[in-house]
């Protein structure tokens, strides 16, 4: 994980993996800066470092007690060995930068990734910097995730921190501790950041609903993508929450990826997905059957509204319209929708 390897692009580069740091691209626009003021760095003795001082003390009474002054050399040059790898383990944190980039969106019931990037460029190189990401106390089932790494000299690092997302709405990084034992592990030394970076979770993809025939009054006979099954007019990639009856199996058992089948046909037109042709129990199962929908349109290449309470989306398609009737799911009933 610390072998350092030039991308092309710090956008693409992967976890893990260091990049120069003449790169173009791929930093998140707001850094942190560790040390010192506000985000403090503090050190400790770890328990090899605290059992090294009672050595050194037990050391240090032997020297005395016999008078020997070869006990007395070792002891120092021991000691001073000590103190000089608590400045370096300090050193070894001192001026990073780092930054999380908005991830992109997912559904609820999967893990959000965010790209922790550590920007070292124009100093020297760092070694076995520990990432850790801190779960919420509430959910002490779940370890906390650590990462080990090494930022080359003037390079660039990026470390993926998965988190859970079981509910639609936005998702928090949460607390985020960079740490190090550098060098010889008797001292710790480590920063807590609370990183302001959200996900946005859309809702789960479930309902048993085929699209409601109920086009606009703009509904229009074309030959766009639709549902219909009367000539085969491409493959695309797959997105979560498409039919399995529209994938392409046979390629994806050629290990050529997951594509999903598109048919044209003359079923294509303007819909308005209405929170009231929903027949589903409860909030979660209402919005969920709505965002099935609103994927299932956009694979037919229908121009589609959707319309719930509080809100009404005009008719629109494209991947900018799809994320804009997911988010507007998605923050139903908080704050953030208001």
């Amino acid at each position: 994980m610390s072998a350092v390897r030039p991308a092309p692009r710090a956008a693409e580069a992967e976890p893990g993996r260091t990049e120069k740091a003449s790169q173009p691209g791929g930093y998140p626009s707001a850094m942190i800066r560790l040390g010192p003021r506000p985000h403090r760095i503090y050190i400790l003795p770890t328990r090899h470092g605290v059992s090294f001082a009672f050595a050194l003390f037990a050391m240090l009474v032997g020297a005395v007690n016999y008078n020997n002054a070869l006990a007395y050399v070792l002891t120092f040059l021991l000691g001073s060995l000590a103190l000089v790898s608590l400045l370096h383990t300090h050193r070894n944190l001192a001026g990073l930068r780092l930054g999380v980039a908005a991830p992109r969106p997912v559904f609820a019931g999967a893990m959000a990734r965010f790209y922790v990037t550590i920007d070292n460029r124009g100093q020297p190189a760092r070694h076995a910097v520990i990432v850790r990401w801190c779960n919420d106390p509430e959910e002490t089932r779940r370890p906390d995730a650590v990462s080990f790494l090494g930022v080359a000299g003037d390079s660039i690092a990026r470390e993926l921190i998965e988190v859970a997302a079981p509910k639609r709405g936005w998702q928090a990084l949460g607390r985020v501790i960079i740490a190090t034992r550098f060098p010889f592990g008797l001292f710790r030394a480590w920063c807590p950041l609370t990183l302001d970076t959200q996900c946005l979770v859309y809702p789960r993809s479930e309902g048993r609903q085929p699209l409601p025939a109920r086009p606009t009054e703009n509904h229009r006979e074309s030959g766009l993508k639709g549902t219909g099954r009367d000539d085969f007019s491409g493959l695309r990639d797959y997105v979560p929450g498409d039919s399995p009856r529209q994938i392409h199996w046979k390629a994806a058992a050629r290990e050529q990826g997951l594509p999903v089948k598109l048919f044209s046909g003359a079923s294509a037109g303007d819909l308005l997905l209405r929170w009231a042709d929903v027949d589903a129990g409860g909030i979660e199962a209402q919005l969920s059957q709505l965002c099935r929908w609103v994927l299932d349109a956009e694979a037919g290449g229908f121009r589609y509204g959707v319309e719930f309470p509080g809100n009404r989306l005009d008719t629109g398609d494209g991947d900018a319209h799809r994320h804009g009737c997911l988010k507007a799911l998605a923050l139903y009933g908080s704050e953030s929708a208001r």
